[in-house]
């Protein structure tokens, strides 16, 4: 139950991961876990590993009766003192980010079930307080920035080429119906300057991520980095966005 992934698999979950709303509230508190020497477990592990227990425990046939022995099976394999306990902490937290879209499951009480295991643990509330401070809609959009720039600075550190940063960038073209309109123009505005600042190599992937979002792709193209901006802004706001997902529409030459 317990997730653990080699490097190149920690990026590639990171990457897909920046969609996630409930990654973004947990990784900073679980990168300070670790920082501290708490935990061996990189937040993403911890995060997947969470993410494995909360379905094993829904696909009981009878919760009540099973949680208490699927947290035992996660305690007898977890490797460090903490392993457990955050794992048991960031389910928590997917579970109420659950309850808001599924019915029928009596979400509060397997969380209290959790907290009640977990009573008398030095680091639950602080790693909840942590968690829960971050819920706020700028913070969120922002930090979802932050965490791209930060994916594309890993693969420049740890000599990554560019076939690397393509995947970024496509991934990105993956998830990005999974954001709201703000977070999108955004990410889509740094993502032009990223490629502006290296001499337009990642014009390919632009224009895929423009026409999936019913952006004219001319942008990409064009020399000065204030144009495009203004330009990608001022298109962003003219797609038609609903819930999370934007419209896809036709644009003629200007």
């Amino acid at each position: 139950m317990i997730v653990r992934l080699d490097k190149k698999q920690q990026r590639e979950a990171r990457h897909k991961l920046l969609a996630d709303v409930v990654y973004i509230i947990c990784q900073d508190a679980l990168k300070g876990v670790k920082r501290d020497g708490k935990t061996e477990l990189e937040p993403v592990e911890v995060f997947l590993s969470a993410k494995e227990f909360c379905d094993t425990v829904l696909a009981l046939p009878d919760i009540d009766e099973g949680i208490g022995y699927e947290i035992d099976d996660l305690e007898e394999e977890a490797e460090g003192e903490n392993d457990a306990l955050l794992v048991l902490v960031v389910a928590t937290v997917q579970l109420q980010a659950m309850s808001k879209r599924r019915v029928g499951i009596y979400f509060k009480k397997i969380i209290l079930r959790i907290f009640e295991h977990l009573d008398g643990k030095e680091l639950l509330w602080t790693l909840i307080e942590q968690m829960t401070d971050k819920e706020e809609k700028r913070w969120i959009e922002g930090k979802r920035t932050d965490l791209l720039n930060y994916e594309l600075q890993e693969i420049e550190l740890e000599g990554g080429g560019s076939e690397e940063i393509k995947k970024l960038f496509e991934d990105f073209v993956g998830y990005a119906d999974k954001m709201g309109e703000t977070t999108i123009k955004e990410m889509v505005l740094f993502l032009e300057r990223y490629n502006i600042d290296h001499n337009h190599a990642y014009d390919k992937e632009l224009i895929a991520l423009f026409e999936k979002l019913g952006i004219k792709s001319t942008t990409v193209i064009q020399p000065k980095e204030y144009v495009a901006t203004k330009y990608v802004d001022t298109e962003i706001q003219n797609v038609e966005a609903g819930g999370i997902g934007v419209t896809k529409s036709n644009h003629k030459d200007r």
